[in-house]
């Protein structure tokens, strides 16, 4: 009677929240180990744990625990099968204690706590900062940048790869040297597992120093992949190229100064438990022209210096539906080339290459983004790639253009649940007096299969920063907000207020309900539908953001525990990073995030270009 109860409860929460097999894509990803985690919050010890897709509903845990070696003792009185967390009450601090997960007799998962040990409400993963140094009479120190995860040793669990930057990293147009980027792998235990030097001949900033960790061969065991040159060096000390070329312009009186417009250009593999490099082919495209990567409209503009034809973004799409592939893109305000790779039986090779300057094309020029997303826009099973306003076909044809033009922020998910298949909500970065930018709006909703805008506003003005996310339960699916005006039904773009959240950065999934949390900066907080403010719900103390002003985390997404999202900040001295989980107790269950794909690319893409949050394809 007690699992008839159990299973009747499940079912109501489902309906309520949403299920454990309620992704639109069954998609098991990675072989993922429970994600098992305990923080220590007041008087108490907070645990939680994954789901999966093709988890049973009425899949039971249990939790023992032992003290000071002795007896395993059950903790839960009732099979833990509502929730995926529990609160150990009992716990005493001043003992070594160690819990223990299990399904039946089967061990999921275990940790430890020592006596004595600081109970921070985070998890501390120890990395190893790279000297600093000196270039061309400018000193430079690093700091600890964006990150990605991937299973990179076989072992079930995610393993960190963290970018180090320069405080000298420079924007393309630009003048000057930045240092070396360096590209660390950590176990969570602060294990390093690799090094690798992007080298003097890879320019470090945000638009051109991208990396994409994922198992492209299957094989169990992740890859990095990003752009390299002459001079990188692997994981194991080998070099890339010609290891004794500078590329760099060293003319002070260049307008090329410190940039890299000459010499090759390289994408490499990178084993994930060694950081060798496996392969490494030409990069597609090349730079050249210089002059050839200019725009129309909001930003448009052209050089012959480097600042066009060095902006970048990547991401990973299941092409065929089957297989995972590379996607490298370059240019932004005008011509926009984005160049598909498969890695099998350790080789790169080029899939298609779609290039807005071929004639025909014409209409996708101008119409790329500071980011990237992928999904599975028009339902075909397979991954199409949108830049911003453009959109590419999983077989390297254009799917269509909206013509809105660039822009910074993008959203993408099932925004409007009363229309099939997924919409994007998109922000523009307008500048200029011609006419076609006075019709260009600030902020617009279309529809991801099709490109049909279903609203916009702000023609002619611009908007930097903008997010949809589902933050008011009165109103199907998103709201918007960013741009002129205040908060926005998502599927009509009318005002629900003149006010709106006091953050217009990221979104995370952080207490209990299905409704999306705001993160900005080093804090989490919440949209007060009936007060309209916005309340604090973490300060995260003694870390610090990335990115200058756009004030992103090193990561977010559910990387660890249930399926609320994680973040990863730097401590303030730079010696450790921190990932915050929630310990607000759960109502239901879900399967993690990472079994949605459209979610766990996103968090493969997230680190390019300017840093967005991740969605997956189903509220």
């Amino acid at each position: 009677m007690r699992y008839f109860i159990n299973s009747f409860i499940i079912t109501i929460l489902v309906l309520l929240f949403g299920s454990i097999s309620a992704f639109p894509q069954p998609f098991r990803g990675e072989n993922l180990s429970r994600g098992f985690i305990g923080v220590p919050i007041e008087h108490a010890m907070y645990f939680s744990w994954r789901m999966f897709v093709d988890d049973s509903q009425t899949l039971a845990f249990d939790l023992y625990r032992s003290v000071d070696g002795g007896p395993e003792i059950k903790l839960n009185k009732q099979p833990i099968i509502l929730t995926s967390d529990f609160i150990d009450e009992t716990v005493n601090f001043n003992a070594d204690n160690r819990w223990i997960l299990k399904i039946g007799d089967r061990v999921v998962g275990t940790c430890e706590r020592k006596k004595g040990e600081t109970k921070d409400p985070y998890l501390r993963v120890p990395i190893q900062k790279p000297e600093g140094g000196e270039i061309a009479g400018e000193q430079f120190v690093y700091t600890a940048n964006d990150c990605s995860v991937g299973d990179l040793d076989g072992d079930g669990n995610y393993e960190i790869v963290l970018q180090w930057t320069p405080s000298n990293s420079k924007r393309p147009p630009q003048r000057g040297f930045t240092g070396n980027t360096y590209l660390d792998a950590y176990k969570l235990d602060g294990t390093r597992l690799w090094r690798i030097d992007l080298g003097p001949n890879i320019r470090s900033g945000a638009a051109t120093t991208n990396f994409l960790v994922f198992d492209y061969d299957g094989d169990g065991y992740a890859e990095l992949c990003c752009k390299t040159g002459d001079g990188t060096i692997d994981g194991m000390g080998h070099v890339i190229g010609d290891s004794k070329v500078d590329w760099r312009t060293w003319d002070k009186e260049s307008p090329t100064y410190g940039k890299i417009v000459n010499g090759p250009e390289y994408l490499s593999v990178f084993e994930g438990t060694s950081g060798r490099v496996l392969d490494t082919k030409e990069y597609i495209p090349t730079r050249y022209p210089l002059d050839g990567w200019g725009g129309i409209g909001g930003n448009g503009g052209n050089d012959s210096t480097g600042g066009r034809s060095d902006r970048f973004t990547a991401g990973v799409a299941f092409l065929d539906g089957k297989t995972p592939s590379l996607v490298m893109v370059r240019g932004w305000y005008g011509r926009t080339v984005v160049a598909a790779w498969t890695f099998t039986n350790g080789k790169l090779k080029s899939l298609w290459t779609f290039d807005s300057a071929t004639p025909g094309l014409e209409a996708y020029s101008g119409m790329g983004n500071h980011s990237l997303t992928v999904a599975d826009f028009d339902g075909d099973g397979c991954d199409e790639v949108c830049v911003g306003a453009m959109t590419v076909d999983n077989n390297g044809k254009g799917l269509y253009t909206t013509g809105l033009r660039h822009g910074d922020a993008l959203h993408a998910s099932d925004l409007i649940p009363s229309r099939p298949g997924l919409e994007v909500f998109g922000v523009h970065e307008n500048e200029g007096n011609d006419s076609i930018v006075q019709r260009t709006p600030a902020v617009a909703m279309f529809d991801g299969a099709t490109g049909e805008i279903i609203w916009q506003d702000g023609l002619g003005l611009d908007a930097g920063r903008g997010v949809a996310a589902d933050i008011d339960p009165r109103y199907e699916g998103a709201e918007c907000w960013g741009g002129p005006g205040g908060l926005r039904r998502g599927d009509t773009g009318q005002f629900i207020s003149s006010k709106k959240p006091n953050s217009c950065n990221f979104t995370i999934y952080w207490d209990a309900d299905s409704l999306a949390e705001l993160l900005d900066h080093t804090s989490i907080s919440k949209w007060n539908w009936q007060t309209e403010r916005t309340d604090l719900l973490l300060k995260a103390e003694g870390v610090v953001s990335n990115n200058g002003t756009k004030a992103n985390p090193c990561l977010s997404g559910d990387i660890l525990g249930d399926w609320r999202e994680e973040v990863v900040w730097a401590s303030t001295d730079q010696t450790e990073l921190r990932i915050y989980t929630t310990t607000m107790p759960a109502i239901d269950r879900r399967p993690t995030l990472m079994n949605n794909r459209q979610y766990r690319l996103a968090i493969a893409w997230q680190n390019v270009g300017y840093n967005q949050p991740p969605h997956s394809s189903a509220r």
